[in-house]
């Protein structure tokens, strides 16, 4: 049936699934929908294309496949109504068989196929596709095959290509593109670009290598956890014990919950070894039995911890391993370094990206552990597989991981690549800043996120970063102190304006008040919830609002600062905390504007109260955070007198009393309690529970 072009559906869908008024909807079709990767991209695909009327085809050999619709119904019934599932199964199309079975009135316009990893299947099936849907997008979901292996020589190669998922890929949206050396034509990098970005997914652009990058680090994560296993006798749990508190992730138990993942990351170091024929990639023979067997799992015990003697040779064996294989990709431009940095946080969990963690450790500790390392393992031809010269973080590409600037017709750009705070962030504002405000070309800055990295303005601080100071009143003031500097320049020079958009949560917040001015896109959400997690704002949460909105909202300020709730950017318009709302779209263009405006004097100055006010506050509000969780008693008296105090003087003496009073709140039970319940994802249980 045909129908005209579908006002409805993003101009950036039409190009793929409807490019002509004159021809049927293109269906997306999953090839392999009975594997792991095929079922999870089958429902997420169906998922995001479904509300625009779009089918998705699963395809497989398998019988199986006929249960897919009952296993996807299982795997939405935690998050959608039956009626929202029946609509979105409406458009899933089930195919048991080949292509040829695939109805003749389904023209296809997207194909992922998650088929076996043997070219003489997948290269006859893109000939196959060819042959039906010249114009389709086809794309392989393969973990370490090049475009050039799957498609050269076949007709619409440069309409083809790889995207890398990862797991879980029911739900996952980041995905890798390779791009440099690909097959992929740059104007089919563009359209599928714009398609996955505006379904909200995120492709992140590679080169055309075997094994892609995540992969590389994850799978050598594996390697060097089997060996440092067979060497030492650490078992897997005190293995994974080690690397929790080290990487934030815990090889041997992915491994055992993803079944096949063995197989995966050893055949992905193998491959490895096409690019270098190097030991650093050699396979131990207690690895091979579980890259046979997909059901086969290690032994674990889990709460056994790492011995203490032997922390520091998981460090340097496990850090000197990363730090190589990142070496190598750095030198050879496998990826860059802030997209390498997010898809270790993002993709592999780690609490802080292998490129962070080397720019936090200096270059010349980061090549004393990898040297160390290469030596003591031996490791052949490393000067080839791990050249270390690329870990030199005064090189391009460095110091920019989470930060990076740009200047457009005197506005000086922060563009935030990272959606919470942590110290290689805050040293890279801090950093970037000072460029901006030493270029005698920028009148004033705006800072957003970049769109790419981070789609949000920021979610708070990493809990992570509070662990190391629990109960230690001095080294919490020196952590708050030393965030608080780089955010308290953001008054003092340069007009700055804030492109707020997403959740503005937290640390987030407190940056963002930071600066003179804040535009927001509708729709974008706010909140200081730090009494949620057991302490108190440090950052400027206790009084900066208040001294940037009217006396009128400040109870309603104090609410929602004792309560942790959230609220809209348009209630905080409403006050004159947030300066300019704007549509979303709009929002990169008119924070530009506005900046500009502040900087020429066409825009006046939004109000800042520096001065002392009486603030008065009240207790009598809910007891509870927005999730129903009690909050602590002990806790909200302290933020209570803090806030307070923090307004009752001058702005300055206002933040060193929020910053005291926050290295306090980190020394009491509900810090304890509430920052290791989040790193955990558990919702709090405080000693003192204010009663409803």
């Amino acid at each position: 049936m045909l129908r005209a072009m579908n006002a409805e559906l993003p101009p950036h869908l039409n190009a793929v699934f409807h490019p002509s008024a004159d021809a049927p909807v293109r269906a997306a079709l999953v090839a392999g929908a009975c594997g792991n990767v095929g079922f999870g991209k089958a429902g997420q695909f169906l998922r995001l294309l479904s509300k625009y009327d779009i089918p998705v085809i699963a395809l497989d050999l398998s019988p199986s496949v006929k249960q897919v619709p009952e296993k996807l119904r299982a795997a939405f019934a935690k998050k959608f109504s039956p009626e929202q599932i029946d609509a979105m199964l409406d458009k899933l199309v089930v195919v048991h068989g080949t292509l040829d079975d695939v109805p003749a009135t389904l023209p296809l316009g997207f194909v992922f196929e998650a088929i076996p990893e043997r070219l003489d299947i997948k290269r006859p099936f893109y000939e196959a596709i060819r042959a039906r849907d010249p114009e389709a997008y086809v794309f392989s979901a393969t973990s370490g095959i090049t475009t050039q292996k799957l498609f050269k020589g076949i007709a619409g190669a440069d309409r083809s290509g790889v995207l890398h998922p990862f797991f879980p890929h029911l739900t996952n949206k980041l995905w890798e593109l390779p791009v440099r050396g690909a097959t992929t034509s740059a104007e089919t990098q563009k359209v599928i670009g714009k398609m996955f970005a505006a379904l909200g997914m995120s492709p992140l652009a590679v080169a055309d290598v075997p094994a892609f990058a995540a992969d590389r680090l994850f799978c050598g994560m594996m390697l060097e956890a089997v060996r440092i296993h067979v060497d030492t006798g650490l078992s897997p749990a005190q293995i994974d014990d080690a690397c929790k508190k080290l990487l934030g992730t815990s090889p041997f138990f992915v491994h055992n919950l993803i079944p096949g993942a063995n197989y995966l990351s050893a055949h992905c170091m193998e491959l490895m070894t096409e690019e270098v024929d190097s030991t650093l990639f050699a396979i131990p023979d207690a690895w091979v039995p579980f890259t046979k067997d997909p059901k086969m799992q290690w032994p674990y015990t889990r709460g056994e911890r790492c011995p203490a003697d032997m922390m520091d040779t998981v460090r340097t064996r496990m850090y000197g391993m990363l730090f190589s294989l990142t070496a190598y990709m750095l030198e050879h431009d496998v990826a860059g370094h802030d997209a390498l940095n997010f898809l270790c946080e993002q993709a592999l969990a780690f609490r802080l990206g292998v490129p962070a963690l080397i720019q936090l450790l200096g270059t010349e500790e980061a090549a004393s552990i990898a040297r160390t390392f290469l030596g003591q393992q031996q490791i052949t031809k490393a000067d080839e597989v791990a050249p270390l010269g690329a870990l030199d973080t005064t090189k391009p590409g460095w110091g920019n991981l989470y930060v990076s600037t740009a200047v457009h017709g005197g506005v000086g750009l922060l563009s935030l690549k990272r959606t919470t705070l942590n110290h290689v962030f805050v040293a890279e504002l801090d950093a970037a800043y000072d460029t901006l405000a030493n270029d005698d070309s920028v009148k004033s800055m705006v800072l957003a996120p970049d769109g790419t990295f981070a789609r949000e303005f920021g979610h708070g601080a990493d809990p992570n970063c509070f662990v190391e100071v629990l109960g230690d009143h001095e080294r919490a003031l020196a952590l708050i102190n030393g965030w608080k500097a780089p955010l308290a320049k953001l008054r003092q020079g340069k007009p700055t304006v804030a492109a707020l958009v997403g959740r503005v949560l937290g640390g987030g917040l407190e940056f963002a008040s930071s600066c003179h001015a804040r535009v927001a896109a509708n729709g974008t959400r706010l909140g200081q919830p730090e009494t949620t997690v057991g302490v108190i704002p440090g950052l400027g949460g206790c009084h900066l609002i208040h001294r940037q909105s009217s006396p009128d909202a400040t109870a309603r300020i104090n609410e929602l600062l004792l309560t942790g709730h959230g609220f809209t950017a348009e209630e905080a318009a409403e006050w004159g905390f947030v300066s300019k709302l704007v549509k979303v779209r709009d929002l990169p263009k008119e924070s530009m504007a506005f900046a500009a405006g502040l900087a020429d004097g066409s825009i006046p100055m939004p109000a800042f109260r520096s001065a002392a006010a009486a603030v008065e506050v009240h207790t009598d509000v809910a007891t509870t955070n927005e999730a129903g969780v009690p909050l602590d008693a002990k806790l909200r008296e302290l933020l209570a007198e803090t806030i307070t105090a923090a307004n009752g003087t001058d702005a300055a003496s206002g933040s060193g009393i929020e910053g005291t009073n926050a290295a306090t709140s980190l020394t009491m039970s509900s810090s304890a309690i509430g920052v290791k319940a989040m790193t955990r994802g558990k919702p709090p249980a405080f000693e003192h529970p204010l009663e409803g």
